[in-house]
């Protein structure tokens, strides 16, 4: 139960306009709402008929753009059930809701293959498999024990995006560093994604940690005392995009921790930004799909015309458009110039090398110990 200040600052959130499409979402479940579809005509109702499989996801991926191959063979949608991050999907299912169809991010995947949530994809069944660009077939964790437990949809970088108007020291690429979310010239404007794969793992990557996802003791330690250095500098820690989005755009913030949608809409409001290619390595993040180990026979076929249907073309374009991050289909990037990719801080050619260049998000082995070492920080001990 969420206090009546949780509920009262969703709120004023949603009157101020601060709430993206997924943050809106997230929030109607934090304070115990169901999900209310927006009255347009042309958009299918998220409960569909009984002989359509559940698809468990982020709010925002229920659009009709996204499953278009599937509304157009069975004039239906799918059923929507809508998630606010994976830890609470994780506890819904251990719970007993069992969905069919999933999309979770690939660090995810061997601790839910683990819990027997997942079955093996049968990839001579997805009709855009050869169009998935290579090395997304090979994200850590997504293939164990020569089974497929996830095809990648999706795609993008953590990294930084800074003013280049107050920071211009940092515009050469040379200079492209996470240390600006370190620099004391920009205390108090600075900020860092809350969030234990997007936070402690950024500081962990500008620790030189050997392995990230899998440090020694002594490098935990090391990335302890680097964030406590940095926690003065900060404005603040969010997993609030807007928030971030909102301090760039007014100046409050010189340079926040990031993803690719944030230099694309502020590109296109007119602000001078840049998202920056780190030498220390951006964070490469890719998600997918999943078959869960529920889903009915009679229900299988329909299931993977669901996950040929988020991996088409088609709504690869889409996700390229609307959200800026890149899909796993290379037929996707056809309709977009040069330019349009490069706003969106996606390669305009070598995509596969692009991709390969970020450190892949992993399943964080110590996960207990950076969990207490970053609530420790945060509280300022």
């Amino acid at each position: 139960m969420q206090s009546k200040r949780d509920v009262q600052k969703f709120i004023d959130d949603m009157k101020l306009g601060r709430l993206s499409r997924r943050d809106f979402n997230r929030g109607l479940a934090s304070v115990g709402l169901g999900l209310v579809a927006a009255p347009l005509a042309s958009r299918p109702a998220l409960a569909a008929a009984e002989d359509h499989p559940t698809v468990y996801t982020w709010g925002g991926y229920e659009v009709p753009e996204m499953y278009g191959e599937y509304l157009a063979k069975y004039g239906e949608a799918p059923n929507f059930s809508l998630w606010g991050d994976e830890e609470e999907a994780e506890a819904k299912i251990r719970a007993g809701f069992h969905p069919d169809v999933g999309m979770p991010c690939s660090y995810k995947i061997k601790k839910w293959n683990e819990l027997g949530f997942l079955k093996p994809i049968d990839t001579d069944r997805l009709e855009h498999w050869d169009n998935v660009i290579d090395v997304l077939k090979e994200v850590p964790d997504t293939f164990i024990d020569g089974k497929r437990l996830m095809v990648t949809g999706w795609w993008g970088l953590t990294s930084v995006t800074f003013r280049t108007d107050i920071a211009p020291e940092y515009i050469p690429e040379e200079n492209h560093t996470w240390g600006i979310l370190w620099d004391p010239k920009y205390a108090g404007r600075l900020s860092m994604i809350d969030s234990l794969i997007d936070g402690v793992m950024v500081a962990a990557i500008y620790s030189g940690a050997a392995d990230p996802f899998n440090m020694t003791s002594e490098e935990v330690a090391k990335v302890g005392d680097l964030m406590r250095e940095q926690r003065p500098l900060l404005r603040f820690y969010t997993n609030d995009l807007t928030s971030w989005e909102q301090g760039l755009a007014s100046g409050e913030l010189v340079a926040a921790a990031s993803w690719n949608d944030t230099p694309t809409k502020l590109i296109k409001d007119g602000l001078p930004v840049m998202f920056m290619n780190p030498k220390e390595g951006a964070m490469t993040w890719t998600c997918g799909i999943v078959l869960f180990n529920y889903v009915a026979p009679e229900m299988e076929e329909r299931a993977y015309d669901i996950m040929n249907a988020y991996l088409s073309p088609e709504t690869g374009e889409y996700w390229i458009g609307e959200f800026g991050m890149g899909h796993s289909n290379i037929k996707s990037f056809a309709q977009f110039s040069s330019e349009e990719l490069a706003t969106r801080g996606l390669p305009p050619d070598d995509i596969p090398g692009y991709i390969s260049s970020g450190i892949f998000q992993a399943t964080i082995q110590n996960e207990p110990e950076l969990q207490a070492m970053y609530e420790e920080v945060k509280a300022g001990l």
